[in-house]
């Protein structure tokens, strides 16, 4: 069995019917402004991660240091709670879901990991965030 070509690839979630898409723009010639859309991201997957939320990315424009991020929702009950959590955040609440909408089929299909996708600095940003969110949440639910 020979190895397959790196085109024949088909990603696991490509059949997956729930997403979420919004667009968040790194700038490199605003470090302010890119590390707060880290910060925003970061938010985001570690939201993600509380709720059990597929998280993907692909690069929008890259002339525009745009990157798509998706979010793949297993049932209604974990987009309702990932939802929530958006929305109880003071940088994003309701303004930011009206900008969440379905991604089309071809970006879902081109979608990757975020590491693979987004750019190293800011990476590191987005997982520092969300190691943290997660691991207060941790601590607050250990508490209770």
């Amino acid at each position: 069995m020979g190895r397959k070509h790196k085109d024949d690839f088909q990603p696991c979630w490509q059949d997956e019917k729930d997403w979420l898409c919004i667009v968040e723009f790194l700038p490199s010639d605003d470090s302010e402004g890119r590390l707060f859309a880290a910060d925003i991201v970061g938010h985001l997957l570690g939201y993600a991660q509380l709720t059990n939320t597929r998280a993907l990315a692909l690069v929008g424009d890259p002339d525009a240091s745009a990157y798509e991020l998706l979010f793949s929702f297993f049932s209604p009950e974990q987009k309702k709670e990932f939802l929530s959590l958006v929305r109880s955040n003071e940088n994003m609440g309701n303004d930011y879901i009206s900008e969440l909408t379905p991604p089309t089929t071809e970006e879902i299909r081109n979608a990757r990991p975020l590491a693979t996708v987004l750019p190293q600095d800011a990476l590191t940003h987005v997982m520092l965030i969300a190691v943290t969110l997660c691991a207060r949440t941790e601590d607050d639910r250990a508490v209770s």
